[in-house]
């Protein structure tokens, strides 16, 4: 089962003990620890901290940086890790998320440590980030070169297609260090009347939150409808939520997006940050929805429970009285019936010899229907019936 931990009790942790030691409780390697320490921007123990400790030489102990922009505070350590994020119970009081970082304070650190983000001249040397969209590019120039067919020429060559390489090697490069690999991808879409239109988009992860971004051209024909028209290039956030705000840059009258690459990379890491900050928020609120929603379901379900309850009362109560006046029914009849009998012993023919065998052959058949519908006749159990037998949803 995977183990979660906040970055201040995995910091504790790693400073407490060994790697070794650490790695064999947490039933992972030490170099497996050592990764997420460097994903969480966790500082480690340098290397002989342990042994200069144990002889009793001066340690200094890294202080814990403040948490990235973007970046999940809980770091999940072990396999399973689709059953992230854990299932928490419907029934368990939701906490609204806090943040103990200051928004302003956290994206200007960051900013700091990213420092003067450099426009990229030329693409000799590529960030990672490129590799394989310049090696998908790099193979179909090989195949336009041994056959020429013009369905193997390279998809971005053109000077506006390596401007957006440039600029997307130029902020991959920039958060690389802090957040680790970027990706630029290759995308399509079929336009009618122009065939496949191939693009190029970034996508970059900063620990817990995805953005992508892509330079739109002026007069690019796109198939779904983008926020408004492009008239000049613009470098733009892309966003599936209507909520939230437009986030782009553009080229102006002597400043380019190349430019304004710094104010883009500080725009991003607030963007990370509030992006992490709301999805919780949502997430909380969705919780409090579900809350409200089963606290409202075990109140109806306990009301409609306490209708059935009272309900089979009172249809206990209704069955023990008819089965009290069908007692005293077939009690009354049944004395009824032996009243006539003996009434009818004072009939003149029964005085005779021949009247009174027949009358008695009658009588002793009426007065078995008459103990019959006796319940004196039955059982204690039989003539209480239903009553000692209370309804089991009123127990």
């Amino acid at each position: 089962m995977p183990k979660t931990f906040t970055r201040f009790e995995l910091y504790n942790l790693v400073w407490s003990r060994p790697r070794t030691a650490l790695a064999k409780e947490l039933g992972i390697s030490d170099v497996a620890i050592g990764k997420h320490c460097v994903a969480a921007t966790i500082p480690k123990p340098p290397v002989g901290y342990w042994a200069k400790l144990s002889a009793g030489g001066r340690t200094v102990r890294f202080p814990l940086p403040l948490r990235l922009p973007g970046q999940s505070d809980i770091i999940v350590i072990g396999k399973e890790h689709w059953h992230w994020p854990p299932r928490v119970s419907v029934l368990e009081q939701p906490v609204p998320p806090t943040f103990a970082e200051n928004l302003e304070a956290q994206v200007a650190a960051a900013i700091k440590r990213v420092g003067r983000v450099v426009a990229t001249r030329d693409l000799t040397a590529p960030d990672r980030s490129l590799g394989r969209v310049l090696e998908s590019e790099a193979k179909r120039r090989a195949k336009n070169a041994a056959n020429g067919y013009d369905w193997y020429k390279p998809h971005f060559d053109e000077p506006v297609f390596q401007r957006h390489l440039r600029i997307f090697n130029s902020l991959a490069r920039a958060l690389t260090p802090l957040y680790g690999p970027q990706y630029v991808r290759e995308g399509e879409e079929w336009v009618q009347g122009r065939g496949t239109l191939h693009h190029l988009e970034l996508h970059l992860d900063f620990g817990g939150v995805g953005m992508n971004l892509r330079v739109h051209e002026p007069g690019e024909h796109r198939r779904d409808k983008g926020p408004k028209p492009v008239t000049v290039t613009t470098l733009r956030v892309e966003s599936w939520r209507a909520d939230t705000p437009l986030l782009e840059w553009t080229d102006g009258v002597g400043r380019k997006i190349e430019g304004q690459l710094g104010e883009v990379v500080g725009a991003l890491l607030r963007r990370a940050e509030e992006a992490l900050r709301g999805s919780a928020q949502r997430a909380y609120e969705e919780r409090v929805k579900r809350y409200q929603e089963e606290l409202a379901a075990i109140e109806t379900r306990k009301l409609e429970a306490e209708r059935k309850r009272l309900e089979a009362i009172e249809a206990h109560k209704a069955k023990v009285r008819d089965e009290v006046v069908e007692l005293a029914r077939r009690r009354s009849v049944a004395e009824d019936i032996r009243a006539t009998v003996a009434f009818l012993r004072s009939h003149p023919e029964v005085a005779t010899s021949e009247g009174q065998v027949k009358f008695e052959a009658w009588a002793t058949n009426a007065l078995a229907v008459a103990d019959g519908l006796d319940p004196m006749k039955g059982s204690l159990a039989t003539i209480l019936g239903s009553f000692h037998a209370s309804p089991s949803v009123a127990s």
